[in-house]
């Protein structure tokens, strides 16, 4: 869930705007092993769905005219297909990499997802990694549209059972 927000007064009359905008994006993969003959390394073909949902909510606030909210908020779910390695560097590190497109016109035009991560496993069944991330949304609705590419850094901790 990404939460963006923002506050701000007006000039020497006064008066505020407030503005906040909330995302949330869930993808949820199944993948086959394919196989290859490469040591330590596991590559999957995946496909699934992601989710993503967008809410705005705007005030507008000044001294002399009447207060304005608007609020509104889209929801889509796109197929996505893609690739997913895993290579054991040692029997403690690890690399991982995924990549996916998706989209193809059924709700988004299209939509890209890329991690790396350099991750180390703790225990048999905890795991830790630090990585990059990038996603790119191209949706249009209606007067809705989305065309939006968020990246940045990570971490993720995984518990194996």
């Amino acid at each position: 869930m990404v939460k963006i927000s923002t506050d701000a007064d007006f000039g020497p009359f006064g008066g505020t705007a407030d503005f906040e905008q909330t995302q949330i994006v869930a993808t949820a993969l199944v993948g086959y092993e394919l196989p290859i003959n490469v040591a330590n390394m596991q590559l999957y073909a995946t496909g699934g769905l992601r989710y993503q949902h967008n809410k705005v909510e705007l005030g507008i606030d000044p001294v002399f005219f009447p207060a304005i909210d608007r609020s509104g908020s889209q929801s889509w779910a796109d197929p996505i297909v893609g690739l997913t390695m895993h290579y054991d560097i040692t029997n403690k590190w690890f690399v991982d990499v995924m990549a996916d497109v998706g989209g193809f016109g059924v709700a988004s035009d299209i939509t890209l997802q890329g991690t790396a991560t350099v991750g180390y496993n703790w225990t048999d069944s905890l795991a830790s990694s630090f990585g990059y991330k990038a996603l790119y949304t191209d949706y249009e609705d209606g007067g809705f549209q989305y065309d939006a590419t968020q990246h940045g850094v990570f971490t993720r901790l995984a518990v194996k059972f």
